[in-house]
């Protein structure tokens, strides 16, 4: 497992420098990715997994770093228009494209990175390139019905759907990336389910952090999801809650009504969601979602690989950052 973990570390420089090539291939007068310092790799969450079930499936590894670089690429791309979206100015530990640059340069860098994105998922195979478009259109899709229901109480199932659509979409596509370079048709279906569920539970801890966790920590600005009338599933679970419910309820009335720089409602939602255990049955609903995955991946054909894919699965639900 040792020898796995350092490998995959490899595989990440590999993919970090293909991701630096396509982007000096970029004209300076274009777009100068040298003058605005971003990290265009993150904690690289979409890449390990790639790589990961690519092992378990038996890919050759440099083949399953193209298709790595491709979804690190389409997630950065992601980013900086939700940067734009939700005026963050800051995202990895960096200040956002967003705040250095503006949302007109922001949105079309994004643009040229899902150009970008799409060229790298042809280098691994040509049928790469049409299951990414199907992503990111479900992703955009996540990300509308989410732009939609602001400040609207959504259900525990609405958010299931969002969360499969805007984060769930590119974890399927990097498992059936891996799966279509392993030439196994017959595993497409667990596969895309792998994928699918594991990122619809990276995205839950995700918006556990929201609550739970500090900016420092995460790379970016905590409780905006509640500042900015998000209703994921620690919230919701709240909500539902006969006790926690009504203050919840009272708490985001006074954000809804209460000057935009007062943070201390937001900072009561947060501590009435952490210490009511909403927070922590997020998690555990995570958890169960990881761990139901792991009869389909004992499924793939390397052992080994899959043992791996499961400890990195049990990380992404035990995240704090």
């Amino acid at each position: 497992m040792a020898k796995t973990a350092q490998n995959i570390e490899d595989s990440l420089r590999s993919v970090n420098g293909d991701i630096a090539a396509a982007l000096e291939g970029i004209a300076p007068e274009i777009f100068d990715f040298k003058k605005y310092p971003f990290s265009f790799l993150g904690k690289a969450a979409r890449a390990r997994f790639t790589l990961l079930i690519a092992d378990a499936l038996g890919v050759d590894r440099a083949k399953a770093e193209k298709a790595a670089a491709a979804a690190e690429l389409t997630h950065t791309a992601s980013l900086l228009h939700d940067d734009c979206l939700d005026t963050a100015r800051y995202r990895r530990g960096l200040p956002t494209l967003y705040d250095q640059m503006g949302v007109n340069s922001a949105i079309l860098v994004g643009d040229l990175l899902i150009a970008i994105a799409f060229d790298r998922a042809g280098h691994g195979a040509p049928e790469l390139q049409g299951e990414l478009v199907l992503a990111v259109r479900h992703m955009t899709e996540g990300a509308l019905i989410e732009e939609n229901s602001r400040g609207r109480k959504v259900s525990a199932a609405e958010a299931e759907r969002m969360v499969l659509l805007k984060t769930g979409a590119l974890f399927r596509w990097c498992a059936l990336a891996a799966c279509h370079l392993a030439r196994h048709p017959e595993l497409l279906e667990a596969c895309a389910r792998i994928g699918g569920e594991a990122g619809a539970a990276f995205q839950i801890i995700d918006d556990v952090l929201d609550f739970e966790g500090n900016a420092g920590d995460c790379g970016k600005e905590t409780l905006k999801d509640i500042k900015e009338g998000k209703f994921t599933l620690p919230l919701i679970l709240a909500l539902n809650d006969g006790t926690a419910g009504p203050a919840a309820e009272k708490l985001l009335a006074a954000m809804k009504n209460g000057p935009a720089a007062d943070y201390s409602p937001a900072l009561e939602l947060a501590d009435l969601v952490k210490k009511g255990g909403f927070a922590a049955a997020a998690r555990t609903a995570a958890s169960e979602k990881l761990n139901a995955l792991f009869p389909l991946i004992d499924k793939l054909p390397n052992a080994e690989g899959g043992a791996a894919l499961k400890a990195f699965l049990l990380a992404l639900g035990e995240r704090k950052a």
